[in-house]
């Protein structure tokens, strides 16, 4: 071998380990860059930190709204000019940039006056006096239905009322107007109410509004303003003291037709206040759900733990659709005034079927529509060795539903169960299928 033969392999051989080597750290490099979250389960941040994949998929209620682009002057003004615009008496609910709003607005004089939203239980009164004699003031009170605006709570801290807006935001007037709306603390003494010096569309500052009580009845706060602004109430108890609230279950479904094979029950966990029940009601309506059977109320306290919801019967013909006949809530979505549901989903079992499972079993009768009627359920606590139901034995089926009126955050058409809106049209109260319990 001469010896430039033997003076190039040294460098042939670099050449065949470096090249390969390098285009491995490059495309690593490229994958760290430009990972897509669902081919890795983790991606490289720029500042070098980790992010695991979630484990678990939120249900639909809990889904944090995504960014929006900032909103122009023009659209802001179009906002607040629709908002204070006199509705007439009317109370309208709109969906007004990217949040669900509940409003009625008019114009006030020396003669004052007094603005109410339909079955919410929320009122504001102007009085006499309060505006200087040949002006006029147009005023405005807003019921918030977007959850992102409530005040961020602790652990031992609950939602008891709706957020509330009276409008235009830093008006003030010769007397104190006097804001009212609902709430569902047992104890008014723990009741205490919040005050965001904020308008609608800035980001909440709240803090509390006198001390616990200080606004609160038996089931209704009261405050004087002395300026317009954003208002709710929290459920705060002393230290060595239970917290507790009246929480109301609403069991909703669209209605049967004939021929109808699936039905999807949903069952929503509220704050016992119109406003609260209103709200499931207008998240039903564009799916034609109807509210089925009185709700149900419960005492609620801020120590029980994630609440399980289990079926308990189920009418003959029909079977369970999910892999599991329970589903649990988290403790802090109740706690917190989130209105989280969950649903069950249900089909007719075929004729083949019922005749197999029935044919040993001939002293049961099939199920009629006379003999079919809402059951009160059983609430059992993980805090609690007594059971709690509903007044009376039966209760027939409502001929219709109540008038639908709200949810921003839920939407039943990605709900986790097979949700079909061409087979949910109007209910005519025969072969009603499950009824339901509850476990904690």
């Amino acid at each position: 071998m001469c010896p430039q033969e033997s003076s190039f392999q040294p460098s042939q051989f670099l050449l065949l380990i470096a090249i390969p080597v390098a285009s491995a750290l490059l495309l690593v490099q490229c994958l760290r860059w430009y990972c897509p979250r669902w081919l890795l389960g983790t991606c490289v941040k720029p500042d070098g930190q980790e992010e695991p994949v979630s484990q678990s998929t939120p249900l639909p209620e809990y889904e944090a709204p995504g960014q929006c682009p900032p909103a122009t002057l023009p659209e802001i003004a179009a906002f607040y000019q629709e908002l204070h615009t006199p509705t007439h008496g009317q109370t309208i609910v709109r969906q007004l940039m990217n949040k669900l709003l509940v409003f009625s607005a008019r114009e006030v004089d020396h003669r004052g006056g007094c603005l109410m939203l339909q079955d919410t239980g929320i009122s504001l009164h102007i009085p006499p006096g309060a505006v200087a004699v040949g002006r006029q003031e147009r005023v405005s009170l807003i019921l918030v239905w977007d959850l992102s605006d409530a005040p961020s709570l602790s652990r031992s801290q609950g939602l008891v009322s709706p957020v509330v807006a009276c409008g235009p935001h830093g008006a003030s007037f010769l007397q104190p107007c006097t804001l009212t709306f609902k709430h569902c603390a047992q104890q008014p003494s723990h009741a205490r109410t919040y005050s965001s010096n904020t308008s609608l569309l800035d980001a909440k500052a709240w803090r509390p509004l006198g001390r616990p009580g200080a606004h609160a009845s038996l089931d209704e706060c009261r405050i004087l303003l002395s300026h317009f602004s954003l208002y709710t109430c929290v459920l705060e108890a002393p230290v060595g003291q239970a917290a507790r609230k009246w929480l109301q279950l609403a069991v909703f479904c669209s209605p049967l037709v004939p021929g109808q094979s699936h039905l999807q029950l949903r069952v929503y966990f509220l704050n016992n206040t119109p406003c609260a029940l209103q709200w499931a009601v207008t998240n039903e309506q564009p799916h034609g759900g109807r509210l089925r059977g009185p709700c149900q109320l419960f005492d609620f306290t801020g120590a029980r733990g994630d609440q399980c919801l289990k079926l308990k019967y189920i009418s003959e013909g029909w079977e369970n659709v999910d892999d599991s006949s329970s589903q649990l809530v988290p403790h802090l979505h109740i706690w917190h005034g989130k209105c989280p549901f969950r649903s069950f989903c249900f089909r007719r079992k075929s004729v083949r079927m019922r005749t197999a499972q029935h044919q040993p079993m001939r002293s049961l009768s099939p199920c009629t529509p006379s003999r079919m009627a809402w059951k009160p359920s059983t609430w059992k606590s993980s805090d609690s060795r007594r059971q709690r139901r509903s007044p009376g034995q039966r209760h027939p089926l409502p001929p219709s539903g109540p008038c639908a009126t709200g949810c921003p955050q839920s939407s039943l058409s990605s709900c986790r169960c097979c949700w079909s809106q061409t087979a949910s049209q109007a209910m005519t109260g025969a072969d009603w299928p499950p009824t339901w319990g509850s476990v904690a």
